[in-house]
């Protein structure tokens, strides 16, 4: 059995998405949501269905992270999945993705190619191709080079496998926690993939990489670049080929790592006065390593414009 986790915050996307798993072709499958906060409107909604196979639980505000591990601790299934409330999932999903683990029975992660929408349902893109099998470095090479459109709602686990590596990797605001987690998976055994594009994301303008605290994203992706510089320290190869990916991960992630700082210090400088963003960098550049040129640069720039 799959068991698919639910952790209810947004309630405008939440009805059509119960109904894209209900309405899955294969049907030996759970749904646990959870509404974090006693969410009337979720209740409201919830309450509409009435398929036996929905699991719905309450209880106090929690944490993005720690309600994740709550509905991976109410699964009883095999496999486990993490669904989001204002995503969809096409009818033959699940009956996909059963296939991959007798194919590739070492592998404790599989994923699948993605659409993303916009808050309309509109199409924006598709993610491009990936091989039907990588290894953990791979994967983590071809992430952080950019190759990879992925999100959370596109991965199934072996759920024991999730939980003996201790459940959803915490990080603030959940930014990061998802790759993390894939990558950890990803390292036991590769990671096999579904060519089909089964999982709408929707681009709704909820999402804490729009609404979050900037200084608890930043600390997210300070968190994030330490897992792999000690990811870097720690993997032993055991043979050339090992050897010359973790050197390529280690040429490529600061990019990376610093593409995502620099995206999140131009969305806080369109956000906070001159003064303010010139004191926030005097107190934590040396903390994030910020670049003092591209900062002194943008806060200039935003002096004239002001001007």
């Amino acid at each position: 059995m799959i068991s698919i986790g639910l952790p209810a915050f947004k309630p405008p996307f939440l009805q059509e998405a119960i109904r894209s798993v209900l309405d899955q072709t294969h049907s030996d499958f759970e749904l646990i949501i959870a509404n974090s906060g006693t969410n009337e409107e979720i209740r409201s909604i919830v309450s509409e269905f009435s398929d036996t196979r929905i699991r719905y639980v309450e209880g106090e505000p929690l944490p993005i992270v720690e309600n994740w591990n709550k509905v991976l601790s109410l699964a009883t299934g095999d496999f486990f999945i993490l669904f989001a409330d204002d995503d969809l999932y096409d009818p033959t999903f699940l009956e996909e993705m059963i296939k991959l683990p007798n194919g590739f029975p070492h592998c404790a992660i599989f994923h699948c190619r993605v659409k993303e929408i916009d808050s309309d349902g509109n199409l924006i893109r598709v993610s491009p191709p990936c091989p039907l099998f990588e290894t953990g470095l791979e994967f983590i090479l071809n992430r952080v080079k950019g190759n990879r459109l992925q999100f959370a709602p596109d991965f199934m686990c072996r759920t024991i496998q999730l939980r003996e590596a201790g459940g959803f990797m915490e990080l603030p605001l959940a930014w990061g926690t998802d790759d993390l987690t894939w990558f950890t998976l990803a390292l036991k055994g590769g990671i096999a993939y579904c060519p089909k594009p089964l999982v709408s994301w929707r681009k709704s303008g909820q999402q804490v990489s729009v609404t979050g605290d900037f200084v608890l994203r930043l600390d997210a992706v300070h968190l994030y670049r330490e897992w792999i510089r000690r990811l870097l320290l720690r993997h032993r190869p055991v043979s050339a080929v090992e050897s010359n990916l973790l050197k390529e991960i280690e040429s490529v992630y600061k990019k990376g790592v610093n593409d995502q700082k620099n995206y999140l210090i131009r969305v806080h400088s369109q956000n906070s006065s001159s003064r303010g963003h010139l004191r926030f960098f005097l107190k934590n550049y040396r903390k994030y390593d910020l670049d003092k040129l591209w900062f002194a640069y943008t806060l200039v720039r935003k002096m004239i414009t002001r001007a």
